[in-house]
């Protein structure tokens, strides 16, 4: 995946300095708002969450049962610490077909801040295991920082400076899931302070591989 991370960036491979970033950015406010809004869990969903990190996310769902994947090892580690207790079932690594053939479907699948670090082909990729692991009935959620006409400058220049080198504009993410999920639906997110902007997209209806 092409990031960058060397320099300053490296720190962010540790769980406390992203944490820390994260609550600088008023990450807690917004998680609760991801899930209320958009994620929208019920009750006794299996909910696959790809690019976990620390597996924040999962104290917003309910009594859910939750699997994480997480490259960074560090940050499972500190996730299964902080979700003792909870359904929550974590790894370190990549979601693969090896993976994706573990657990079965879910109801709910969470792919946060992940595209924007990937190419299309590998993209591509994902969307199509995921399309795999998806219940007819079930949804999969994305949500990544996104290039948009008329965009506040402090936001955009934010957004240039992330670790992710592949950014796009709404069409350009709703292209990556076409060809996986019928229905591929989003909205754009302003935050006022610190400027951001989200995208967040809603797939649904699996399509059939080839």
């Amino acid at each position: 995946m092409a990031e960058r991370t060397s320099g300053p960036w490296s720190l962010l491979t540790r769980p406390w300095a992203y944490e820390a970033l994260q609550a600088l950015l008023g990450a807690e406010r917004g998680r609760q708002d991801f899930a209320d809004r958009h994620l929208r869990p019920r009750p006794g969903d299996r909910v696959l969450d790809i690019g976990c990190g620390t597996a924040s996310l999962a104290r917003y769902l309910g009594p859910v049962t939750y699997v994480g994947y997480e490259p960074n090892a560090d940050y499972v580690v500190q996730g299964q610490a902080e979700n003792a207790g909870r359904d929550v079932t974590l790894h370190a690594g990549y979601f693969d077909a090896a993976a994706a053939a573990r657990y079965g479907s879910f109801d709910l699948v969470i792919v946060s801040a992940v595209l924007h670090h990937m190419d299309d082909s590998q993209a591509d990729e994902l969307f199509r295991l995921l399309a795999l692991v998806t219940k007819p009935e079930g949804r999969v959620v994305t949500l990544d920082n996104v290039y948009v006409p008329d965009q506040n400058p402090i936001a955009r220049l934010i957004i240039s400076m992330d670790r992710g080198r592949n950014v796009r504009s709404p069409d350009g993410y709703a292209a990556l899931a076409r060809p996986h999920f019928a229905s591929c639906e989003g909205v754009v997110q302003h935050r006022a302070w610190v400027p951001y902007t989200f995208w967040i997209m809603e797939c649904r209806e699996p399509l059939p591989g080839p």
